[in-house]
């Protein structure tokens, strides 16, 4: 993958989680779908606010997740999931089960913070 064509988005990952993430992926039994308390989606940190990743991680405190992702692809299938964030100007990236293969061709990195 050309990095210079590529978007990383972020994922504060609970305590326990991160390494299972970079090694296998993501997977739906990870991400449970239970109404209304568990939506089955993984959120994210969208491009340029990694912050709220970082926000996230004082209280996960197991580490930040790094997907880096081919920006034609961003545009086309992640792009239009953006979403402001508690009306904040951060924007966080709800993923759903569907989207997990895509997802899971990218390469993952798990940061201490």
């Amino acid at each position: 993958m050309n990095t210079i064509n590529a978007i990383t988005i972020y994922k504060a990952t609970q305590k326990g989680k991160g390494q299972n993430l970079v090694e296998k992926g993501f997977h739906p039994d990870d991400f449970p779908y239970h109404p209304p308390t568990a939506d089955g989606k993984c959120y994210f940190a969208a491009p340029n606010s990694r912050s709220l990743a970082q926000e996230y991680h004082r209280y996960y405190k197991d580490g930040i997740l790094e997907v880096t992702i081919d920006s034609e692809i961003y545009e086309q299938y992640f792009k239009p999931l953006e979403k402001p964030y508690q009306g904040t100007e951060q924007f966080e990236l709800p993923v759903p089960h569907h989207l997990f293969p895509i997802l899971n061709q990218y390469p993952r990195v798990l940061k201490s913070r």
